[in-house]
């Protein structure tokens, strides 16, 4: 278990009820996360998402199985700076009447930081939050504050850092620049946990996927290599100039007119080494290629969800 960072084994979470019966939010949930890796954890609500984060944080202790951080039971893997974790939930927020430099501070002071000036001065740099460190939490836009949580997270440079929806509630623009910042901390060492529903921002940040589905893990591994296991055979959909339709038609490929002015769209179900075979004998290029798989499509078939139209 050396170069794993996070090991769940058979874990099984039951929260009972005093009149109703007792709800399993996690039944066998087996999942492994190499060290290093950005893991989007995927899952619709109620599947068993933030229990594994509660789990993982000991904020809940299952009934069975075991959960493991750096190769120990997490709960003996002490809270100090560099050994643990940071964590930024979708409703954290830091003491509202205080400022940011002050709410760092005492971040600092909890998590045992020797030198806190040194480490607030890089933690700011590594965010990019200077500009905000002599404002009032309260008076930070969403987008501002997620920005601060994340400051306040890395404090301690802690090896596994875990985010629960970061990007929910933000508006488009201050979501596109959480997920800057968020790509911009993928060093190879640090180990980072997203869970999210929002898959597009999943599919360009994540190195691994897992997808969670009734308290256990539908699906997992490298994203890349999830994709192409699932691409093989599959067909794309690939948009060609208009000016090839009559050498489609004497091909007998199928096409109907394409999204992108001036393109066409093939209308075909063969994998696509057939249809670029067929198309580099007739000299015609592709100019667009959009794989009919891809995150969404393999989480909506691990959840049992129906595809739209």
């Amino acid at each position: 278990m050396a170069e794993t960072a996070v090991q769940f084994e058979d874990v099984h979470v039951v929260f009972t009820r005093r009149f109703a019966p007792p709800v399993w939010a996690l039944r066998g949930f087996n999942l492994t996360v190499p060290r290093g890796a950005v893991l989007g954890l995927l899952g619709p609500n109620g599947a068993g998402k933030t229990t594994c984060i509660s789990c993982l944080l000991s904020l809940i202790e299952p009934q069975v199985g075991s959960v493991y951080l750096w190769g120990k039971p997490v709960r003996q893997v002490r809270p100090e700076p560099g050994a643990s974790w940071g964590v930024v939930l979708e409703d954290t927020r830091l003491p509202p009447f205080m400022s940011v430099l002050d709410a760092l501070k005492v971040v600092c002071a909890l998590r045992g930081v020797h030198a806190p000036a040194t480490e607030i001065d890089r933690v700011v740099a590594l965010t990019s939050v200077a500009d905000l460190t002599r404002r009032t939490v309260a008076t930070l836009s969403k987008g501002q504050a997620r920005r601060v949580g994340l400051t306040a997270a890395l404090i301690g440079d802690p090896r596994l850092l875990v985010l629960d929806e970061p990007a929910a509630g933000l508006d488009p623009e201050a979501r596109i620049e959480f997920d800057e910042l968020v790509r911009a901390l993928r060093d190879g060492e640090r180990t980072m946990l997203i869970a999210s529903h929002l898959l597009g921002d999943l599919e360009a940040t994540c190195s691994h996927v897992a997808i969670v589905r009734d308290g256990r893990v539908a699906l997992s591994g490298r994203a890349d290599d999830l994709l192409s296991e699932a691409r093989a055979g599959h067909a794309s959909d690939v948009h060609v100039d208009g000016s090839a339709s009559r050498v489609l038609e004497s091909l007998g490929i199928a096409h109907e007119p394409s999204r992108y002015p001036g393109l066409v769209r093939l209308r075909s179900d063969l994998a696509d080494e057939e249809i670029f075979a067929i198309l580099g004998k007739a000299e015609i290029v592709p100019r667009r290629v959009e794989p009919r798989v891809n995150i969404l499509s393999m989480y909506l078939d691990a959840t049992g969800k129906e595809r739209a139209p």
